[in-house]
């Protein structure tokens, strides 16, 4: 690899991880907001240091585990109504695809029909440690996504790895 594709390489995996850590921050922010008005600070800090913290270790834990994560797990083959392979990617993707889907619903229904309801009563914040749980898993999802696309940015994993860090 020589010196040019290796800068060409890092500026793409920069800006990658730019773009794909955006959606992150931003779920970050939204969800802090169900902690205590006084909280809400402390819970961003912790699921902004929780969520640098979890790349790092998933990076090398995807690293060692890419075989897995290659290899098809099951098949659908209901030829003309619904056919494809998953393997594990596919499937922990598909999991937080869901549950980004689920909470953009609960979201937007709480603005639609309880937004009313909220300028009269007050609504109970959540306890801190449930928000930042929320937001750990999301970040589990987040950062699995975004390492595995900088792992597909690189020729050889194993040689490359000092760039993806």
């Amino acid at each position: 690899m020589g010196i040019l594709e290796i800068v060409m390489t890092l500026g793409m995996l920069v800006l990658l991880q730019a773009v794909l850590g955006f959606d992150n921050l931003l779920y970050i922010s939204l969800e802090s907001k169900h902690a205590p008005e006084e909280r809400q600070s402390a819970v961003r800090k912790w699921g902004i240091g929780i969520a640098v913290g979890m790349r790092i270790v998933l990076l090398f834990l995807l690293i060692s585990m890419i075989d897995a994560f290659q290899s098809t797990w099951f098949t659908l083959p209901w030829e003309g109504v619904i056919e494809g392979t998953f393997n594990l990617h596919s499937l922990i993707v598909l999991v937080g695809g869901v549950f980004i889907l689920y909470t953009a619903m609960k979201e937007i229904f709480h603005m639609i029909v309880v937004e009313d309801f909220q300028s009269t009563a007050k609504r109970e914040p959540a306890a801190v440690w449930s928000v930042v749980a929320r937001i750990v898993f999301m970040n589990a999802v987040f950062s699995f996504d975004s390492i595995l696309s900088a792992i597909a940015l690189v020729d050889d994993t194993k040689k490359d790895f000092w760039l993806m860090a």
